[in-house]
C-alpha cells in the first residue's frame, strides 16, 4: 500500500499515484481544500514548496499540537471564506472547530465551557427572562449612556428637525414614542412608554 495516499500537506490531500514521473520523481494527484484537483511532484510536497493549488498564496502556519487556553489543536480541518479552521479538543473533552485568528488572538480559549463557568461565577443579579424580556433591562435605575445629553434615557434632541424625540427599546425593537417641541413633553412620553412596555416586568 502506498504510504502517501491520504496524507495531508498544507491544504493538499494526496489522492493517488498518477503513474507519471518527473526526473524519476513520482507525480501524485491531490485535492486542495477549495476542491480543485491538481497533479504535483511529491518532492514539492515533502519540502513544503507547494501547499495548495494556488488558491492559498499566504503563508501556511501549522498549529497542530499547539495549545491555546484550554484548547489543544488536533489537526487542520478545513478552509472557508479565506479562513483556516482547526479541529481542537478542549480540556473538558469536547471537540470544536476554531479559526486561526480566534486561537492566536485569544478570542476563543475553550469550547464554551469557560464562558459557562464565568457566567455561573458572576455576582447574583436579577436578570431572569420574562416573556423573552431581560428584567434587568427594564430597571429605572440603569446607568445612562455616556453620550446621553438629555439626562433621561430614551430622550434626545434631533438637531435636523429641531425637535425632542422620545423612543424606547423593547425586545430588541425600537419604538418611536413621538417628536416634541418641548423637552418636558418628550420626557412625559418616555415615562408613559416605560409604563406601557416595562410595567409588568418591574
Amino acid at each position: 500500500m502506498n504510504s502517501e495516499i491520504g496524507k495531508q500537506y498544507g491544504y493538499l490531500t494526496v489522492l493517488e499515484d498518477t503513474g507519471k514521473k518527473y526526473h524519476s520523481t513520482k507525480i501524485y494527484k491531490c485535492r486542495c481544500v477549495c476542491g480543485k484537483i491538481i497533479e504535483i511532484n511529491i518532492n514539492k510536497l515533502h519540502t513544503g514548496h507547494v501547499k495548495s493549488c494556488g488558491c492559498r498564496r499566504f503563508r501556511w502556519k501549522d498549529l497542530t499540537g499547539q495549545k491555546f487556553g484550554r484548547l489543544t489543536v488536533l489537526e487542520f480541518a478545513y478552509a472557508k471564506n479565506r479562513k483556516n479552521y482547526w479541529r481542537c479538543q478542549c480540556d473538558c473533552g469536547n471537540v470544536c472547530y476554531v479559526a486561526t485568528s480566534q486561537l492566536t488572538t485569544g478570542e476563543t480559549v475553550s469550547c464554551g465551557c469557560k464562558n459557562d463557568e464565568n457566567r455561573a461565577n458572576l455576582p447574583h443579579l436579577d436578570r431572569g427572562l420574562v416573556d423573552g424580556t431581560m428584567k434587568s433591562g427594564t430597571k429605572a435605575d440603569r446607568k445612562l449612556n455616556r453620550n446621553n445629553t438629555s439626562g433621561v434615557r430614551g430622550v434626545h434632541f434631533d438637531r435636523r428637525r429641531g425637535l425632542w424625540v422620545a423612543q424606547i427599546m423593547f425586545q430588541r425593537k425600537a419604538y418611536l414614542l413621538g417628536r416634541f417641541k418641548h423637552k418636558r413633553d418628550a420626557i412625559k412620553a418616555r415615562k408613559a412608554g416605560e409604563e406601557k412596555f416595562f410595567g409588568k416586568y418591574r
